[in-house]
């Protein structure tokens, strides 16, 4: 096991140590390479705060003998929130012109003539949820089959179960289903049909789907080409046809 977070030449060969030659330099170094390949800030953080972790499970598993506190720099990204500055929000113009156009791309889905592959369609479909619900990213990425259920008290609205990772728990939104059509070819936009239009086309994928995402709602299929690894076996080929969008 050798550490070699980055690749860079040094005289006195500090760029490679096994987990238990680790000094407070080659974590300092490694701090300073971030810095100047991530120099907005929170990037880099990410990745030292990942690392870091690796490090003190390295260190409880008895591979590193120095302690923690020695080895590790106190505050490498001082000021990191300051540093960092947010996505602007979409303006209220700039969210109805987005929403107009997935609205004539779930109109090109429901139809067939949607110029897009499957991914994109499931994109369309997912942003769409998205907005209807305010469910978070990973959550809505990683939302099973089985997520909308119906509301206990009211008959026209859904629950959409999810789980937040930072919480280790269930959260559910509430969606409404409202019957609003197309005004000229009767299509179904409300958020509840637009979520089981996305089960509808991805319910013939579930048994070409690994193990792994066969249980999630953003199936596709993939292309031939780049987009399908090199296949071990005819069953790894199915398996590898079928992607979940985000993963």
């Amino acid at each position: 096991m050798v550490f070699n977070p980055y690749d860079m030449p040094h005289p006195q060969n500090y760029g490679q140590a096994p987990p238990n030659g680790l000094t407070k330099r080659h974590l300092e170094r490694y701090v300073s390479w971030l810095k100047l390949k991530y120099p907005n800030g929170s990037t880099a953080k990410n990745y030292y705060t990942s690392f870091k972790s690796l490090v003190i499970v390295l260190a409880d598993y008895g591979f590193v003998e120095t302690a923690t506190d020695d080895l590790l720099p106190p505050n490498p990204f001082p000021n990191n929130a300051q540093n960092t500055k947010d996505a602007d929000p979409l303006t209220m113009g700039e969210m109805q012109r987005l929403l107009g156009a997935l609205k004539s791309d779930l109109v090109a889905i429901h139809k067939g003539t949607f110029l897009g592959n499957g991914a994109e369609a499931m994109a369309v479909m997912l942003l769409i949820t998205a907005a209807r619900s305010g469910i978070n990213t990973t959550p809505l990425l990683e939302m099973t089959r089985d997520a909308l259920k119906p509301h206990p008290f009211v008959p026209n609205l859904r629950l959409i179960t999810t789980i937040k990772r930072r919480g280790k728990g269930a959260q559910s939104k509430t969606i409404r289903q409202t019957n609003l059509l197309d005004e000229y070819s009767a299509i179904p936009l409300d958020g509840v049909a637009v979520l089981n239009k996305a089960l509808e086309i991805s319910k013939p994928l579930l048994a070409m789907a690994s193990e792994e995402i066969c249980s999630y709602v953003w199936l596709y299929r993939k292309r031939m080409g780049n987009y399908i690894p090199l296949p071990t076996s005819s069953t790894n080929f199915f398996k590898n046809s079928v992607g979940a969008v985000g993963l």
